[in-house]
């Protein structure tokens, strides 16, 4: 009679083990889980059953290997076409290689079953994940606490007394912007953010808000499809629907920024483009180019991963920390 399977989560669950609860060979084991060699569908069903109870993945590349983790670290990663993304991934990449950790890219997407994503990073048993967006579900990072690993997050708003987090100082950013449109006079600044924004879209509009209620600012909040240059582009034209133009413009972020410039230097005569202030928030590589020179504040890519990086290595030698959080400085760029 096969042993009665019950679901339980281990550090590492051998092949054995898997049998042991399935009532089959070691051999039957392996034959199911690699697709090689004749198993009756009885003991296969078995097998599987067992494997996915017991939380068994079969480990690609450290198979044989007695070590309980790979040198993997999963980078799960939304929006890679962003600047800014691209640029964090770079050197969350280098980082990792510095620190003697090899990188596993797992590009994710709204539609995408996050199923996939934990089977990937738990059958290569990665030592760590970074996720670097609000797009991957919760239930990913949730499902690796269960198998015990690692986790950090950058720039998400989720909290888990074992996950470390790495946050950009938005509320500075955004005291630094509000003082510069001060300093300007504005007197009417549209706030350019997402319908579905990310916590770094939403919490950095709220922020620019209040202060600018704060100051005696009036604003109007414009808010397009997506975080990228074709929603800026898109923002731009209900911005010019506006009964009066305003001033200033503040882009959550520089892709929405980039798409508003150009738009708006398509549809406006240079002398009436040049009256509307406009930042964005990243300073990402674009905003320096000639046809942009875009005020905005600097959040470090490099210093972001850094903190990553370090946050990953401790919560691995000693998984019971308690969660941290890392804020990253930020300064103003102004072109």
């Amino acid at each position: 009679m096969p042993k009665k399977v019950t679901a339980q989560v281990t550090a590492q669950v051998t092949a054995q083990e898997v049998a042991d609860a399935a009532g089959v060979s070691r051999a039957a084991v392996s034959r199911t889980l690699s697709n090689s060699g004749y198993v009756s569908a009885q003991a296969r069903n078995k097998v599987l059953q067992a494997a996915s109870a017991l939380g068994y993945r079969v480990n690609h590349l450290a198979r044989g290997l007695n070590k309980l983790r790979s040198d993997l670290v999963g980078l799960v990663v939304a929006d890679i076409d962003n600047p800014f993304r691209s640029q964090q991934l770079k050197d969350l990449s280098e980082a990792l290689l510095e620190n003697q950790y090899r990188p596993l890219l797992i590009p994710t997407t709204q539609g995408r079953d996050s199923s996939q994503v934990i089977d990937m990073l738990m059958r290569y048993s990665v030592s760590g994940v970074i996720i670097t967006s609000d797009t991957p579900p919760a239930e990913i990072y949730r499902n690796c606490i269960r198998h015990q690993v690692p986790v950090v997050l950058i720039n998400k708003a989720d909290q888990h007394p074992k996950v470390d987090r790495v946050l950009c100082d938005n509320a500075k950013g955004i005291a630094l912007l509000a003082d510069f449109f001060r300093q300007a006079q504005c007197r009417q600044v549209a706030v350019i953010a997402t319908k579905e924004g990310s916590y770094s879209i939403q919490c950095r509009e709220r922020l620019f808000v209040q202060q600018m209620a704060d100051l005696g600012i009036r604003t109007s909040v414009i808010r397009a499809p997506k975080h990228d240059y074709q929603g800026g582009a898109m923002a731009a034209l209900e911005l010019l629907s506006m009964p009066s133009l305003p001033d200033g413009a503040f882009c959550t972020n520089d892709y929405l920024a980039l798409g508003l410039i150009d738009q708006l230097k398509d549809k406006l005569s240079p002398s009436r483009f040049r009256k509307i202030r406009i930042t964005g928030f990243d300073d990402i590589p674009q905003a320096s180019w000639l046809n942009y020179q875009l005020t905005t504040i600097r959040q470090s890519t490099r210093d972001l991963a850094a903190a990553a990086v370090d946050l990953l290595k401790r919560r691995i030698d000693d998984p019971d920390l308690e969660g941290q959080t890392e804020i990253i400085d930020v300064q103003l760029v102004a072109r």
